[in-house]
């Protein structure tokens, strides 16, 4: 009797086991919008889940997007790993982006580390990677470029490092390592020294229709340094001044 009662109660947590699997693939594989809420409050969605219990790893493919409050990340695959620890982290790997209230981020693979249940930071990768802050003025967007770049959730400093590109809305800066808070909105370039140093480019202000946006804001710029870190002047073609064998002006 008593070996009867075992084995009925193993089939009925067997039955619950599944049941709660076939839930959990049936949630992931219809890509709805209440995915599985795991525990502290993120909750996450991919087209195909392979999960290993017993390791605590998840593998997620096909449009893969975690969200928490106003922070999302968006990716073709993730893997997880030491999902209900205090401590788990996360591989994010292709068209990656990492979007906060604060910050845009972009790259071709990232890692985000959850601390109790909270995403606290990023580290995004690329060729380049790129970083943009959100909700600047339109002569004040600050963006920059670099093979690395990370990114705490919880101070809003962001650090780029090689070959960094880094700007202001209209001056530009190149240097080893830039540093930015986005809350202060104060930079550093190379703070601990470099063999290397740093370059920039300052651009008056201008107030025309023709070198600025329609509200007379500077207009975003893009590159003017090389791979090498140099200035492109003899790159930029200054118009003529009319003349009288040119009495049209231009090139």
């Amino acid at each position: 009797m008593e070996n009867l009662t075992r084995k009925h109660d193993g089939r009925r947590r067997a039955a619950r086991a599944a049941g709660a699997l076939l839930l959990l693939f049936a949630t992931v594989g219809s890509g709805a919008a209440d995915a599985p809420k795991l525990e502290g409050g993120f909750t996450w969605s991919a087209d195909v889940l392979s999960s290993d219990f017993r390791s605590d790893t998840l593998d997620l493919s096909g449009n893969v997007r975690v969200l928490q409050g106003p922070s999302s990340i968006e990716a073709q695959t993730a893997k997880a790993r030491n999902v209900r620890a205090d401590t788990s982290r996360w591989t994010f790997e292709t068209a990656v982006r990492i979007r906060t209230a604060e910050a845009d981020l972009q790259s071709n693979v990232a890692t985000a580390a959850f601390v109790n249940g909270q995403i606290a930071d990023a580290r995004v990768e690329g060729s380049p990677a790129r970083f943009e802050q959100i909700g600047a003025s339109d002569n004040r967007q600050v963006r920059g470029r670099a093979g690395v770049i990370e990114y705490d959730f919880n101070t809003g400093v962001v650090k780029l490092t090689n070959q960094v590109w880094f700007s202001n809305g209209k001056d530009e800066f190149r240097g080893d390592v830039v540093i930015y808070n986005v809350r202060d909105e104060r930079v550093q370039i190379n703070p601990g020294g470099s063999s290397n140093r740093v370059r920039g480019i300052i651009r008056p202000n201008q107030k025309t229709q023709t070198n600025s946006g329609a509200n007379g804001t500077a207009a975003v710029v893009e590159p003017a340094f090389n791979e090498g870190g140099e200035a492109l002047q003899n790159e930029r073609v200054e118009p003529k001044l009319a003349t009288e064998n040119n009495p049209g002006g231009g090139a």
